[in-house]
């Protein structure tokens, strides 16, 4: 398929993009957010273990070689930007992440939302969520037929909301307090018959679990917010101040599909700087590049207020409101011709 033939079959998909995106943005403009310019180019990317930057090498004039990398997600300088006074903050900006699957969910390079709300935790960004699916539901309606807009399916849309320790209950049958240490979570996957090995760790034994048990319930429920994870599996979000073993971070399904992860943000500099060490750590025992800690970020940490973030990607809301299986069908044009 050319890349016109491209264009020409999804047409409609890409109207409704490009209106997604406009009415994202009076959406937050509404609520009194101000909008963001984040760079794409930067000098210290994230330590997520399981997320693999895309580096490129800069020149100045003279041939000298700067190191640089494709922000993975716009957090941390929207992180120093709430330190530096910003309190209701959105960015609608371009990711990139290498070494991803190439499948139906995922691009390389793809289109993102992220908001934070400073003096605000999670439960606020939970009634971002509803509230901005409602209007563009409501939105949309008046100018998307249904042949191209999938509106029976989330007609009056509201989210059904679990704990995980609630899914755990219901779909494993198993209480998941008694399964917070790697230990005990290997010894429920060997009784489970997953081939795992002692040197794995809690969040990978966890999903082995999760992706097989669970998130494949999450298809027939419509929208759903899963939250409160296990502490290991934190990330940048703070531990719950009434029960530590779990984290204040959620994540928003449809249909099964993964659309956004939240948090109510870590604002403790020591802890974090302790996190990011793991997660170096963890990068090095499974074999991929380790980067230098941003230690502005650290340091911003300090002086940011208690404040929540989200992250929501836009191609794949596209393919829920517009019914596609396919991330492709809702692209302008996807890199490399891979699909022709």
């Amino acid at each position: 398929m050319s890349h016109l033939q491209h264009l020409t079959k999804n047409k409609k998909n890409l109207e409704l993009r490009f209106e997604v995106i406009k009415l994202l943005r009076e959406f937050f403009w509404s609520q009194g957010f101000t909008e963001v310019d984040t760079p794409n180019i930067v000098r210290h990317p994230g330590q997520e273990p399981y997320l693999s930057p895309m580096k490129i090498n800069i020149h100045d004039e003279t041939g000298k070689e700067f190191a640089g990398y494709l922000h993975t997600s716009p957090e941390y300088t929207m992180k120093k930007m709430l330190a530096a006074g910003w309190d209701k903050i959105f960015s609608v900006c371009k990711c990139y992440r290498d070494y991803e699957s190439f499948c139906v969910t995922h691009e390389p390079e793809f289109l993102m939302i992220e908001w934070y709300r400073a003096g605000e935790d999670f439960f606020a960004l939970m009634n971002d969520v509803e509230s901005a699916f409602n209007f563009l539901i409501q939105r949309l309606s008046q100018n998307f037929q249904f042949s191209i807009f999938n509106f029976q399916s989330i007609s009056n849309f509201q989210f059904k909301k679990f704990s995980m320790r609630e899914l755990w209950k219901r779909f494993v049958s198993v209480d998941l307090d008694e399964y917070l240490t790697s230990k005990k979570m290997f010894g429920l996957c060997v009784k489970k018959g997953y081939n795992v090995k002692e040197d794995e760790s809690y969040e990978d034994l966890f999903y082995r679990i999760f992706l097989n048990e669970i998130e494949p319930k999450l298809k027939d429920m419509g929208g759903v917010i899963v939250h409160h994870y296990p502490a290991q599996m934190a990330a940048l979000s703070r531990l719950s101040p009434t029960d530590p073993r779990y984290a204040e971070r959620f994540e928003v399904y449809i249909n099964g599909l993964e659309l956004a992860n939240a948090f109510s943000e870590l604002t403790d500099a020591d802890e974090q700087l302790k996190r990011l060490k793991e997660e170096q750590a963890l990068r090095q025992k499974l074999g991929k590049d380790v980067y230098d800690i941003d230690t502005e970020f650290i340091s911003a940490l300090k002086t940011m207020p208690p404040s929540a973030g989200i992250a929501l990607g836009i191609d794949r809301l596209v393919m829920v409101l517009g019914g596609c299986e396919k991330i492709e069908n809702v692209i302008t044009l996807p890199p490399y011709g891979r699909y022709y």
